[in-house]
């Protein structure tokens, strides 16, 4: 049992379905809304969500600003709905 080499970790897959094939780590696995690295990662997202909000409300944002910050909080939301995706197009398909 020395030379027993470490089974490889089971990853953790990003996509519209939690049970969709990973290229991250080369397999699939599920984001377990519970864990407690979730919600470090949940509450983070909600705080920098709610101070870039409060950034894209200050009227001294010119509108290249505005536009970086109206992407940062669709990222942050996107993010936040992980563990239970919604249907439709995904952060980085193209629009047509």
């Amino acid at each position: 049992w020395f030379n027993k080499k470490p089974e490889k970790e089971a990853p953790t897959p990003v996509g519209r379905d939690a049970f969709e094939e990973s290229s991250f780590y080369g397999g699939t696995g599920i984001l377990d809304p519970r864990s407690s690295t979730w919600l470090f990662i949940h509450s983070w997202a909600q705080q920098r969500l709610e101070k870039t909000r409060a950034r894209n409300d200050s009227a001294n944002a010119d509108i290249i600003q505005t536009s970086v910050m109206r992407g940062e909080i669709k990222v942050l939301k996107e993010l936040m709905s992980l563990p239970a995706p919604k249907p439709g197009r995904g952060l980085l398909e193209d629009e047509d």
